[in-house]
């Protein structure tokens, strides 16, 4: 396959800055040491297995994106770097340097896009999606069947064939109006690729993890570990299911932290000042019945999607799924319900970190979502701390705290945002 060559605005595109910055450094071996979302979460460089060297890629990586360089300029960077670390990569200079380039700057816009174009207003106006034709001069024919395929934005498919979908893919994405979709299907009519407004069929192919054995399920047509939407794994949707009980079937103490970092490292103090409640402490409820049917009452259905945005930037979009909850946390917790949604939508602390199962050697993302509530009779005050992994809400912890010892344990890896006092 031909190493990519796209070209990019010379000027800087805000949310695709955005985006790239708010990666983590991680050092790796190979590409697919993670899987689909965790790279709008991450940066890697395949081989790049010193913090040094990766930093020094990242940075020139983000003069890219941020100042508009070329290829033929990113080049004289990487030739810098290699030179100064002795890196021995893989894959002939052209092909390597074009790769990070390339797949860097493209996910980094199209995730920028993603942003811009949910933004309610452009949904309002323009509410649909449209399939666009690759610039590639040789394109994939798997992709050519969803050339002017226009589904609503919220619609199934884009979920996994959001374009990027496979290296070097150079397909496209762009927003329609009512009033051009029905231009479109004019203008189209009698063309190899009418407008389509139905979802295709999706058939699978089975991709097997090296590593871990682990088989997978991707579309047809994509590449392994590229059916994700990039802006989606950044800004968008969280879901929560099956997660925690994965979480309880694996122990702590299997996982090995990658991501350095703690609140001393931050220069905090160890303690978090109790926010103001905007919530009332409920009743204890012993039966899981109830106890769900209070929570949907507290969320306002069987599941809701609380968002937080940050000045900087920073988002997530979290589901709760009540039955889910419940079925999740000690009843005598039940008390605490009502502070759930203040905790997701006006956190105090948002840590993140990757971690790798010492057994597999799988990495994972992990986001930690914190605030301290006041209590009375000398506690410290209730601590409220929602983990999610790859997105997915994994574990609860809604505690009275007479120590900071335990809040201490809990605020490490990278903080990726905290609340003023």
């Amino acid at each position: 396959m031909r190493g990519p060559s796209a070209n990019y605005l010379s000027l800087p595109f805000r949310d695709a800055i955005a985006f790239f910055r708010q990666k983590v450094n991680l050092p790796t071996e190979a590409w697919d040491d993670l899987w689909r979302g965790m790279h709008s979460r991450a940066f890697v460089v395949a081989g790049a297995g010193k913090a040094e060297l990766l930093s020094d890629l990242r940075q020139a990586v983000d003069k890219a994106i941020s100042q508009g360089t070329t290829l033929a300029e990113f080049r004289k960077d990487f030739d810098s770097i290699v030179a100064t670390h002795g890196w021995n990569y893989k894959g002939g200079r052209g092909w390597r340097s074009a790769i990070i380039y390339d797949t860097n700057l493209a996910v980094a816009y199209d995730a920028g896009h993603y942003k811009a174009r949910n933004d309610p207003a452009v949904l309002a106006a323009r509410p649909y999606l449209r399939y666009l034709a690759s610039r590639s001069a040789n394109p994939r024919k798997e992709h050519m069947q969803w050339y002017n395929l226009v589904l609503r934005h919220d619609d199934p498919f884009w979920d996994t064939h959001t374009p990027r979908n496979g290296w070097g893919c150079k397909c496209g994405v762009t927003t329609v109006s009512q009033r051009e979709l029905e231009e479109l299907q004019k203008e189209f009519e009698d063309s190899g690729t009418p407008i389509r407004t139905k979802g295709p069929g999706i058939e699978h192919y089975d991709h097997i993890d090296r590593k871990t054995g682990e088989i997978t399920q991707v579309p047809k047509g994509i590449d392994p570990g590229w059916d994700y939407n990039p802006g989606q794994a950044a800004w968008g949707k969280q879901l929560s299911q099956k997660a925690m009980a994965e979480y309880q079937a694996m122990k702590a103490d299997a996982w090995e932290q990658l991501t350095p970092g703690d609140w001393a490292t931050y220069g905090l103090a160890n303690n978090l000042v109790p926010d103001n409640p905007m919530a009332s402490m409920g009743a204890k409820i012993t039966d899981p019945e109830l106890a769900t049917s209070t929570l949907e009452k507290i969320i306002g259905g069987k599941e809701q999607i609380y968002s937080f945005t940050a000045k900087d930037g920073f988002r997530y979009d979290i589901v709760v799924n009540a039955e889910v909850l419940i079925a999740h946390i000690d009843l005598n917790r039940t008390p605490f319900l009502p502070f759930l949604p203040e905790t997701l939508t006006d956190p105090q602390e948002v840590w993140q970190r990757f971690d790798r199962h010492k057994g597999t050697g799988k990495i994972v993302l992990r986001q930690r979502i914190i605030k301290i509530l006041p209590l009375d009779k000398g506690k410290k005050g209730l601590l409220v701390i929602c983990d999610a992994k790859n997105g997915m809400i994994e574990a609860w912890t809604m505690m009275p705290i007479t120590s900071w010892n335990y809040l201490s344990k809990q605020r490490t890896g990278q903080l990726v945002y905290r609340k003023e006092e």
